[in-house]
């Protein structure tokens, strides 16, 4: 196949799916995406305060449940934005699963981080980073509501 045809092959491929899917282009756009992005960073600026100042710092607690916060306003934005551009809240995506075991790792981790035990703390804080990795790649590799395959 010709790279010209192959490019405007994949060209009418986004138009279609531009048409398709208008309420995608919604003001959700600029909503969920960034809570989300903040949420992962701040996931991994509280995996590094748990290894560098331990369980018992006011920044530590202030970071951790920010992260809460966003991956928590970030997955109901989701919601939302799913329910205007499909028409239902949650259709088990493979994003929207993992999303949801992140949500659930970091509130673990948010309990342990309080509850003062520092092991459980660094290997959920660990567990959190790897998946938003696996989170955030899904889009790449697997197929769902999310992919850009």
């Amino acid at each position: 196949m010709e790279p010209t045809s192959r490019l405007s092959e994949t060209c009418a491929r986004w138009e279609r799916k531009r048409l398709v899917n208008h309420e995608i282009n919604s003001i959700m756009v600029y909503v969920h995406p960034p809570l989300s992005i903040l949420g992962y960073f701040l996931i991994f600026l509280f995996a590094i305060l748990v290894f560098r100042r331990g369980g018992k710092s006011k920044m530590l607690y202030l970071c951790g449940f920010s992260a809460w916060l966003l991956t928590f306003l970030g997955l109901l934005t989701g919601m939302i934005w799913a329910q205007i551009a499909w028409g239902n809240y949650w259709s088990w995506d493979p994003k929207e699963t993992m999303t949801l075991l992140l949500f659930l790792t970091v509130s673990a981790n948010l309990v342990a981080c309080y509850e003062h035990k520092d092991r459980l703390t660094q290997c959920l804080a660990v567990s959190s980073c790897i998946l938003s990795v696996l989170t955030t790649l899904s889009s790449f590799v697997l197929l769902g509501l999310h992919s850009f395959v």
